[in-house]
């Protein structure tokens, strides 16, 4: 099997927008129909996500989800935490490492290597293409003996490279060329082109700038991306997305101590609130609800609001009645005491604040793990919370004990309140829309249509036919060739095939590529007996995980009105004429039809309509199966005959019947 196509970012420095610009060029590659991989060999960040196999840095859990994938520790091997201004805590493959948190950085570079190498390979062997992300700059020549993330990696993988560079800031030009002439000769031959990022105002004004830069070093420029406005937390600042204020009179003050960790939970906070962050007492008056965020270093956080006069302000908002909301590490903060005799974090104990009557003792193992919790009873003025199911992950060392009156409101101890002050264990609270709704009245916008701004702005700004060609894609000449949000008017496309020939496989693959995971999937099939209910799981799995699924056995027109997104996948029309041939009778299947197309033109939106060619079969030995093959074939007939696009998969392979 061929190794995936590697392909690096770099920066002309930090903050130039290799993150940002991975995020975009992975949706935009899912939306051609390809299977892509983020990765970035060493990440230095506290904002840390739950992955397959353990811990792993935002941005390539964000970059993940943008390409559609399930994020997976191999995508960034290396994880480093900070929690001294002279030590990180090294995460290897998702997991803490003391004894690598020991070792000076230079000396454990030889250790982290290997580690590197495996889980490239793994990705290389897994996805057609691997999007590599650099870290800092690679012109760092007196870093270039230990440059794991850049310079070693595009070494490894034989891979080509984009140079990004912040326009922003000014002295562009001057950073790609500076970067350019200080490379190796053989990384020089890597470069496949500079990127100009965050760009405002006319392209025009750019002239002659990037002929004259390709004339000296040989390598072209491929576009201005531009200054966009979007959700996508940042990967590692005490920053939310630069959105527009919401009009609101509440105020939320999130604590910003050294050391916080996972700060980017907090970004629907932007679109729902006004938000401060807080440094000093003063930024506490006139809070509504002060937050508490995770933190890498309890112990320092908790000397740091005692020394700060911060502790003094808490206790005084939470006495006059503002809410205190605790995470992880602020929920530890919120208690009498914490305890680390091990050295986990910090050697002895430290007062806590003493709002929750709870003590933290810090002892291995480290808890790491996605989980789903209901709340009990909630009281004020945190009742709107009660009875909510919520989604969120655990990071944290640390088992917390109740030595006082407190109410449990989450199960298995993760959350504790009394009065106006609550703390959770689980990080994700504010993300889930349900609670967004119940605390504010109102949603934020969901990461997809940041994804989709990202790769809608790849589209409209950076040359497609070099990046067609840097990563392998011919130019697109079919159905995936537009966007269902380009369509004028309704548009159809009918799926045939017979059993087995890869038709709902090839329906994923072109939803994909138009529109991402912006997808939402109509499941007809019922888990009757063992056979079907393992078919539906291997069919769960081939699907992107954060597609919408509707499950409907009957009513399809229903759930299509249903659908959140504008291309929706129905599969299979097969088993849907069979539910109703079976629970309503043979008059209820062709008005089923009907209402499906009633439904699909009304909504206006594109529909992959997958179904079985039954016509070329043995005929069936029952009256029931030849009534039942009869319907099918009217059925695709009528389909077939509102179609804009219809094909035939033959053992995988896809013949156009009918094209626009």
């Amino acid at each position: 099997m061929p190794l995936a196509r590697t392909v690096v970012l770099w920066g002309t420095g930090s903050h130039a927008g290799k993150s940002l610009l991975v995020t975009a060029l992975a949706r935009w590659l899912a939306r051609q129909g390809v299977r892509v991989a983020p990765f970035k060999a060493q990440n230095m960040s506290n904002h840390a996500r739950v992955g397959e196999g353990g811990e792993m840095g935002a941005a390539q859990y964000y970059q993940a989800l943008a390409a559609g994938v399930v994020p997976h520790v191999d995508m960034n091997p290396v994880l480093l935490k900070p929690e001294a201004p002279t030590r990180s805590q090294v995460v290897l493959r998702g997991e803490a490492h003391p004894g690598l948190t020991r070792t000076r950085w230079r000396v454990r570079s030889p250790y982290l290597w290997p580690a590197i190498q495996a889980s490239l390979e793994r990705l290389r062997r897994a996805y057609q293409v691997v999007l590599v992300e650099g870290a800092g700059s690679p012109a760092e020549i007196n870093l270039a003996d230990t440059d794991l993330v850049n310079r070693a990696v595009v070494r490894e993988a034989e891979a080509r490279v984009l140079l990004v560079t912040d326009i922003d800031r000014g002295g562009s030009f001057a950073h790609l060329y500076g970067t350019w002439s200080l490379l190796p000769p053989d990384l020089r031959e890597r470069l496949a082109g500079f990127v100009l990022n965050k760009f405002r105002g006319d392209p025009a004004l750019l002239a002659p700038g990037p002929e004259l830069l390709g004339r000296w070093t040989g390598v072209p420029t491929l576009g201005a991306f531009p200054y966009l406005h979007h959700s996508l937390p940042e990967e590692d600042a005490v920053r939310l997305p630069p959105v527009p204020a919401p009009a609101t009179e509440q105020v939320w003050a999130v604590v910003a101590y050294p050391y916080a960790s996972n700060l980017d939970e907090f970004w629907p906070l932007a679109h729902l609130t006004r938000v401060r962050w807080a440094r000093t007492p003063k930024d506490l008056e006139g809070a509504d609800v002060v937050v508490l965020p995770g933190a890498k270093n309890v112990g320092k956080g908790l000397e740091w609001l005692w020394e700060t006069g911060m502790a003094r302000a808490l206790r005084e908002a939470a006495t006059r009645g503002a809410r205190v909301l605790g995470v992880c590490g602020g929920l530890q903060m919120l208690g009498e005491a914490v305890h680390d005799p091990s050295g986990l974090e910090f050697h002895g104990s430290r007062r806590g604040l003493g709002l929750l009557p709870l003590v933290t003792e810090f002892r291995p193992p480290k808890q790491v793990r996605h989980t789903q919790a209901r709340f009990g009873s909630v009281a004020p003025p945190w009742q709107a919370l009660s009875g909510l199911e919520i989604q969120g992950y655990e990071i944290h060392f640390g088992i917390t004990t109740a030595h006082g009156p407190v109410q449990r409101v989450l199960p298995r101890d993760l959350g504790f309140q009394r009065g106006p002050v609550l703390g959770l264990y689980l990080h994700g609270l504010l993300e889930n829309p349900q609670v967004q709704q119940a605390l504010f009245g109102r949603t934020a916008p969901a990461l997809e249509e940041t994804f989709d701004q990202l790769a809608d702005a790849v589209e409209r700004h950076l040359d497609g036919e070099r990046l067609r060609h840097l990563f392998g894609l011919e130019t697109p000449r079919t159905l995936a060739a537009a966007s269902p949000a380009r369509y004028k008017r309704p548009r159809l496309v009918l799926v045939l095939g017979g059993a087995r020939s890869g038709k709902s496989r090839w329906a994923v693959a072109q939803a994909r590529r138009l529109a991402g995971n912006r997808v939402t999937f109509i499941a007809t099939a019922r888990p009757l007996d063992p056979d079907m209910e393992a078919r539906i799981r291997r069919h769960r799995k081939a699907r992107p995980p954060a597609w919408e699924t509707l499950e409907a056995p009957l009513d399809v027109a229903q759930a299509l009105r249903k659908a959140r997104h504008p291309l929706v996948v129905l599969d299979c029309v097969t088993v849907w004429v069979a539910n109703l041939l079976l629970e309503k009778g043979k008059d209820a299947v062709l008005p089923g039809v009907e209402a499906l197309l009633a439904a699909w033109r009304e909504t206006g939106k594109t529909l992959l309509a997958v179904s079985n060619e039954v016509g070329m079969g043995v005929v069936p030995a029952t009256p029931l199966g030849r009534t039942y093959r009869d319907l099918l074939g009217q059925v695709n007939q009528r389909l077939m005959a509102a179609a804009q696009e219809a094909v035939l998969l033959v053992a995988g392979h896809p013949l156009v019947l009918k094209r626009a």
